[in-house]
């Protein structure tokens, strides 16, 4: 029991998941985080402290490694290990393990403390940009994207690696498709070092994104990519997705995730089909509860609020009369799709 104890309290295991713990770490892993206590070591110095001979507490950093329990830096003779967090090690395990396994209650409990996790420690910089900053380190998704961007920062990647989205993992909130995170180049080769992740072709990558965009799915990522160098790409959804539901929590719509683009909406070229409305998570389209007749026939009539736009181009995508363009925001990007 003191063993389980010391753990919780060094490894900051938020009280919903208690419960579960056993589900998430073996005693091993345990003893090897209590061992570390707070220090970085090299494997050497942890075989010391276990009493364990090298080659196993190699072994067992390795594993506690890919199940993000542990981190590791450097490389060569230099390579040093300390242990990560309860938020590290339940990125993991939401997605490539038993989350499914604990009850949905819990979950909830857990998810909604995971989100409360990521407003506060984004808070302060998406509060910076708020106030006028021009950029805040640290953070990610800082762009709202257009389809034709993820596919230019996708045909400038060496290396693609996907994931599924920690988001819809954790929250469940949607049916949208869930294996959509794409790490590039640095990320992606991090992400396959731990074990996680597939490798996809540009093609592969590119049928992925537009898969994802026509079920609905938004995407984020670094609009200043040719500058910060690629970083991983996000298709999000409004129920699900930590960075849309922080910056509603927070108040800074248009600022983080940045809105790049708004809706331009032709309503005489409108059919009113209403698939807009359908697909915009924020309530930009909507009917209004009115009718128009069209060749005779009456449809529900569809109005726009641009100032509930966010930018994402999902209705431009699949209106069928070309009725919406995303026009760009000053400062304009780099070009018009």
């Amino acid at each position: 029991m003191a063993l389980v104890e010391e753990f919780i309290r060094i490894f900051d295991v938020w009280e919903p998941a208690r419960p579960y713990l056993s589900m998430m770490v073996d005693e091993a892993e345990m003893a090897l985080v209590v061992a570390m206590d707070g220090e970085a070591l090299t494997a050497a110095e942890v075989a010391r402290r276990l009493a364990l001979p090298e080659e196993q507490a190699r072994a067992l950093l390795e594993r506690a490694y890919r199940r993000g329990i542990v981190n590791r830096s450097g490389d060569g003779d230099a390579v040093t290990y300390a242990a990560a967090d309860f938020y590290s090690r339940l990125d993991v395990f939401a997605k490539f393990e038993n989350w499914d396994d604990i009850p949905p209650e819990a979950r909830k409990a857990i998810n909604r403390r995971y989100l409360d996790e990521y407003i506060a420690h984004v808070r302060p910089k998406v509060e910076q940009l708020m106030a006028g900053a021009p950029s805040a380190e640290g953070l990610h998704n800082n762009d709202v994207l257009l389809l034709h961007e993820v596919e230019e920062m996708l045909d400038a990647a060496t290396d693609i690696v996907v994931q599924p989205c920690d988001c819809r993992r954790l929250g469940q909130n949607c049916d949208r498709p869930v294996e959509t995170c794409i790490w590039l180049d640095k990320s992606a080769r991090e992400a396959l070092d731990r074990g996680h992740g597939r490798r996809l072709t540009v093609g592969e990558a590119k049928a992925l994104v537009r898969h994802a965009d026509r079920k609905g799915l938004m995407h984020t990522g670094d609009s200043e990519w040719r500058t910060h160098g690629l970083s991983p790409i996000c298709n999000c959804c409004a129920c699900d997705c930590y960075p849309f539901n922080a910056a509603r929590e927070i108040g800074s719509k248009g600022v983080w995730p940045r809105s790049r683009y708004v809706a331009a909406y032709d309503r005489d070229a409108c059919s009113f089909c209403g698939l807009c409305v359908k697909r915009c998570h924020f309530g930009a389209f909507y009917h209004d509860g009115a009718e128009v007749t069209r060749k005779g026939i009456a449809l529900r009539n569809v109005q726009f609020d641009p100032a509930k736009c966010w930018g994402c181009g999902l209705c431009a995508n699949s209106c069928p009369t070309g009725a919406i363009a995303m026009r760009p925001l000053d400062p304009a990007p780099d070009r018009m799709p």
